[in-house]
């Protein structure tokens, strides 16, 4: 098993260098197809052992053993490689013969490359990967459950893989709610938009201790159902039930939404769904269509809800996945929805979860609710999941463990009502009080004490539509019983969402302009503002240049907190220390003498966020402000950062002749044609960086943060080229924000 040591990193090194592969999402879908083809060249092997007249569906020439397979070092490789592969190898796997009586295990290989690309440009590099991918010993039993290890964790770096993050739940996630539905030989489970196929592993996981006979090994090949309307995660699942030993994987590419959910028959119904919804998403009408008018919403977790709930037997059981605005949502659907739900299943238990479990992804705040058919819900039972002792927040180096979920498995056969600082924690609620007192609003036992959430910015603006929505239609339902009453007729009763909902609304639209600019600037840090063009050059490439003029710095180890910097950054980009692109020019020392008039004396009031402003104005003498030149002289267009009192604001310089008070910092780039200032201002006020001055600093009432300190902070470097377009795309974009104000 040697060979699977670094098998990822080998490959990444590899792909790294080839002008076609433009991100991780694109370099794990080029890995996606290869794996494909190995695997199943691995199972077809094994049915040709079993079966005596098995037949492949894929022409000789295209199988993965007659043409990857290079054992002599002389198979194709360069220009005719990918003239194979684009030419020969992609369009005759795209239109192999399938219909409605080819075999599923045939049909799979069609479908897997009805939409898949070859992203590569190298045929020399090319050969590389795939020689790394066939050494791989599938016929090993060892050796293969080691690689679905391996292949889990290629999967997991989608999360952090832009957008492709959506088809990625966590392990920990989809595994404690197998757990507690509890699976029994001879279940159907369905997951109806199953991404890479989390739900599905988890579940054969927990079932297959159960397996004691051939008939129990049969039932549990059949035990699972999937649906993916996204070719690329598809071909991720597809490959992942072949490696968990399904050589019949009942997975299907096609759109769970464009069925009439009144025509499904107990036939369509399955003995548990376990899902994670796609949330944020907006259907057209036409998908609308498919469901009745009082449930036929435009998000598509709503639509999803429904169709768990037409296609889930009558004794049947439910985990689902849902965000916050689920919960609060009192727009007609939603209310319908969860009426449906209320009435017509026993919804038992809501988890709310961290807002960190997506991240890198999403950061938006989900539940998992648990629900059973055939009997209407008489209780419901709310659980709020804290953060581990140590964690500030789940991350790439710290994500979560289903060791997490500990308290919740603790408490779940045990239930008591809890109440920590004066906040539920967990709490019981009758259906009436959902209903009628609180408005069908599951917005309970929330977090009362939750850290500053940062949502990418299209998140952002879906839960800012969403909450408001929800609020103007608690303050309509108001207005109208006001109406009601002065005409005569008896109001409704109003649910206690009504008493605060104009507060809320004034609060939410005060936020939402600050809370725009934190989410636009964390993505500007992040890497993901703009695009990366491999013909830029690379933060490396930049940082050598600046080491030319300026040898010797070095990163110093200090002991320091870097847990708000843990993501990643483009693979073109660089990780450095301040210090490593900026001499520090401060002014600590003798408290300056400030006269009437002088020259211009910049103090920490001065520098804002982002901007200069000079209500507050003082003044040095010439003698002085030539003394103070020794320590160094800050000119325009130096970034000012303050280091307490305010701790963290940054700007631009804008004067010809100034002189800075104490707790300024001055950085200056040692090589002006390399560093964009107002870029890295940027990055400093990104919640990140601000974050990091926060695990930093010293002091309680007013914190700040030692020079010696700062220095060493990380920051990414970008290649020039790139750092132009993002100040570009930032200057385009927060003033849009201001406006909001």
């Amino acid at each position: 098993m040697s060979n699977l040591s670094g098998f990822v990193k080998r490959l990444r090194d590899i792909m790294r260098n080839d002008a076609g592969i433009n991100g991780d999402a694109q370099r794990i879908e080029q890995i996606a197809w290869m794996l494909f083809l190995k695997v199943y060249d691995a199972k077809e092997s094994d049915w040709e052992f079993e079966e005596e007249n098995y037949t492949s569906i894929i022409p000789d020439a295209c199988r993965w053993s007659n043409w990857a397979h290079d054992e002599t070092g002389k198979g194709l490789t360069g220009d005719a490689l990918l003239d194979f592969v684009n030419n020969t190898l992609f369009p005759t796997l795209k239109k192999l013969p399938v219909d409605a009586n080819t075999p599923i295990k045939k049909a799979i290989v069609q479908t897997t490359f009805a939409d898949a690309n070859n992203y590569m440009k190298d045929g020399v590099l090319l050969r590389q990967v795939i020689n790394v991918i066939d050494a791989l010993d599938l016929g090993d039993y060892e050796e293969s459950h080691a690689f679905g290890e391996i292949y889990e964790a290629i999967l997991k770096e989608l999360q952090s893989a832009g957008s492709a993050g959506e088809y990625y739940t966590p392990r920990a996630v989809t595994a404690f709610m197998a757990k507690m539905i509890a699976p029994k030989i001879g279940e159907q489970m369905a997951d109806f938009a199953c991404g890479t196929g989390g739900f599905l592993t988890s579940w054969l996981k927990e079932l297959e201790p159960q397996i004691e006979t051939t008939e129990d090994r049969s039932a549990y090949s059949r035990s699972v159902y999937g649906i993916e309307k996204k070719q690329f995660p598809y071909m991720l699942c597809i490959t992942n039930m072949l490696l968990h030993g399904l050589d019949v994987p009942r997975v299907y590419h096609d759109n769970s939404l464009l069925k009439d959910v009144l025509d499904y028959t107990d036939d369509d119904c399955f003995d548990v769904v376990l899902m994670n919804p796609p949330y944020g998403g907006s259907e057209k009408a036409d998908v609308k269509n498919h469901f009745p008018n009082d449930l036929a919403s435009s998000e598509t977790a709503d639509l999803f809800m429904s169709v768990i709930m037409y296609r889930l037997k009558q004794t049947g059981r439910a985990a689902v996945i849902l965000p916050d605005g689920f919960l609060f949502g009192t727009d007609n659907a939603k209310i319908n929805i969860k009426k449906k739900l209320l009435s017509e299943f026993n919804l038992h238990t809501v988890i709310r979860m961290p807002g960190s479990v997506f991240a890198p992804y999403t950061s938006i705040t989900t539940n998992i609710l648990f629900f059973d058919a055939g009997k209407p819900t008489t209780e419901t039972w709310f659980y709020r999941l804290d953060m581990p002792e140590g964690y500030k927040h789940f991350s790439k180096t710290k994500p979560m463990k289903l060791e997490h979920f500990d308290p919740v498995i603790a408490w779940w056969n045990n239930r008591t009502e809890i109440s920590e600082d004066g906040f539920d924690k967990a709490r019981r609620f009758t259906a009436a009080e959902l209903a009628d007192d609180l408005g069908y609003n599951l917005d309970q036992c929330g977090y009362p004490h939750e850290e500053e959430e940062i949502l990418a910015p299209l998140d952002l603006i879906g839960r800012y539509q969403e909450e408001r929505a929800s609020l103007n239609a608690v303050v309509d339902a108001a207005l109208q019983s006001i109406s009601m009453g002065l005409n005569g007729s008896i109001p409704p009763k109003l649910s206690k969402n009504a008493d605060n909902a104009l507060g809320r609304l004034a609060e939410i639209d005060k936020r939402f302009p600050g809370d725009m600019q934190k989410s636009i600037l964390q993505l500007a840090i992040q890497g993901k503002l703009v695009e990366q063009r491999p013909e830029e050059g690379t933060g490396e490439e930049l940082y050598q240049q600046i080491q030319k003029h300026h040898p010797g710095l070095k990163r110093c180890k200090d002991e320091l907190n870097f847990s708000s910097m843990d993501f990643d950054i483009p693979s073109n980009w660089k990780w450095i220390e301040l210090n490593q692109l900026f001499s520090f020019v401060d002014y600590r020392g003798k408290t300056p003498h400030k006269i009437p008039s002088g020259v211009f004396l910049i103090t920490a009031s001065n520098i804002k966020q982002g901007y200069m402003e000079y209500s507050r104005k003082e003044y040095i003498s010439l003698a002085e402000y030539e003394d103070r030149k020794s320590r160094g002289i800050t000119q325009k267009g130096d970034l000012l950062f303050t280091t307490e009192a305010p701790m963290g604001n940054a700007a631009l310089c804008d004067l010809d002749v100034c002189s800075c008070g104490q707790r300024i910092i001055t950085f200056q780039p040692y090589q002006i044609d390399s560093v964009i200032p107002a870029l890295f201002m940027y990055f400093i006020l990104s919640p990140s960086f601000q974050g990091q001055l926060l695990d930093n600093c010293t002091g309680t009432t007013a914190k700040g943060i030692k020079a010696d300190k700062l220095k060493h902070f990380l920051i990414p470097l970008p290649p020039i080229a790139e750092q132009k377009r993002i100040v570009a795309k930032l200057e385009e974009l927060l003033p849009l924000c201001e406006r909001l104000k």
